[in-house]
């Protein structure tokens, strides 16, 4: 790497960093923060009229170390199989008449579409797909039995979905390591106008996190501010796109057909071998406070993993362990419904941009990224300047 000649000083810094702040906040190694760590947050809450139930696992990645490290763009599948891949799906999209397949790899993503099913009509040519005249049936499903089939009219389990893209995965890219995150159901997803029914039965969208030495990659720091938009580079590039932390995307119609989408990186850098971290049980107090301020209504998911940071250098990337709290934030707080209406329906996992959001907490020191921050250099980690 191009830094190479000035990395003893960064490792020193960070060294003296990690040393003074390990002192200051009682973190320990991350092989020692479930000993101080509560398993999970149990709780209600009453807070202008409403019971916020909180029932959660604090999830720990099972990992030796905590690194800080940088990664770049790489979801590229290798020579000879790109190649043979792209002209298998091609012969067989041409057979089919009433199912797609398609395969294209880039550095960005890997899109995938196997067998998967018309919207309407009988053959491709007659798919007369409209987004002006079908809405959406989904659900949420924080919590689950994975050896349950929840979709309608579809004997397939969430295990056995799961099962299908991670053989998938593993055929692409035999050395990825991921973490289910998020489990969508989708019923006969899309009505016409006259509500008649697309699909006769219903499937899964999976939500896969890339994990990096075995810490899953939970978010984005852009995720969590309020105002989102991408800031100029000195070199006329520009920062991190919103949900560019590394993931999969798949839906799941059955069991020979599918589709997913897989945005991943590749490690590049290690900037420190091993950081000490605070216990959540240090930071929940804030999120509390959140939630009886009345901006916080629905905790779905505390973890301790990988938050995705904007560097200086272009095309690269810095992952921090932080906590992330994935949750329904409301701007306005209690006036939230006064500025946005009332919000009647379940929380979304996804395109839920204005309420869905995750709150992070920097993991070496406990300090929160406040979601209001604007200045120009929020996307950054603090101290990044010095370690570039």
């Amino acid at each position: 790497m191009k830094r190479i000649g000035r990395l003893p000083a960064v490792l020193l810094l960070c060294m003296l960093c990690v040393s003074a702040t390990a002192a200051e906040t009682g973190a320990v190694s991350i092989r020692e923060l479930p000993g101080i760590t509560s398993p999970a947050w149990e709780q209600s809450y009453e807070a202008y009229g409403r019971t916020i139930d909180v029932d959660v696992e604090i999830f720990i990645p099972d990992a030796d170390t905590a690194p800080i490290l940088t990664v770049r763009n790489d979801s590229l599948v290798e020579e000879p199989a790109k190649s043979a891949l792209e002209a298998e799906y091609k012969k067989a999209d041409k057979k089919d008449r009433k199912h797609f397949y398609e395969f294209e790899s880039e550095e960005y993503s890997t899109y995938v579409r196997h067998g998967s099913p018309l919207l309407w009509g009988k053959t491709k040519e007659k798919n007369d797909y409209n987004y002006h005249t079908m809405g959406q049936e989904l659900a949420d499903l924080p919590g689950y039995d994975p050896d349950r089939a929840y979709a309608d009219n579809n004997p397939m389990t969430v295990r056995e979905a799961e099962g299908i893209i991670r053989t998938q995965l593993r055929e692409l890219y035999p050395e990825l390591e991921t973490k289910l995150d998020t489990v969508i159901l989708e019923g006969k997803t899309y009505l016409r106008k006259g509500k008649k029914p697309i699909y006769d039965k219903g499937f899964y969208d999976l939500q896969f996190r890339q994990c990096f030495r075995g810490i899953p990659s939970m978010a984005c720091i852009n995720d969590t501010y309020t105002c989102r938009n991408h800031i100029g580079k000195p070199d006329g590039s520009y920062t991190l796109a919103e949900h560019e932390s590394g993931h999969v995307f798949a839906a799941v119609y059955g069991e020979d057909s599918w589709l997913m989408n897989c945005v991943l990186f590749r490690e590049t850098g290690t900037v420190c071998g091993d950081v000490p971290l605070v216990s959540f049980d240090a930071v929940k107090d804030r999120v509390e406070a959140l939630i009886m301020s009345g901006h916080v209504r629905w905790i779905n998911s505390v973890t301790l993993g990988y938050v995705l940071f904007d560097t200086r250098t272009p095309e690269e990337y810095l992952l921090a362990p932080c906590w992330v709290v994935w949750c329904e934030y409301h701007p306005e707080g209690p006036l939230s419904e006064k500025v946005y209406g009332v919000n009647d329906g379940e929380p979304m996992f996804f395109g839920n941009d204005r309420y869905y959001r995750p709150l992070i907490f920097d993991a070496q020191t406990g300090r929160m990224f406040d979601t209001e921050n604007t200045a120009e250099d929020r996307l950054l980690y603090p101290g990044a300047q010095n370690l570039q």
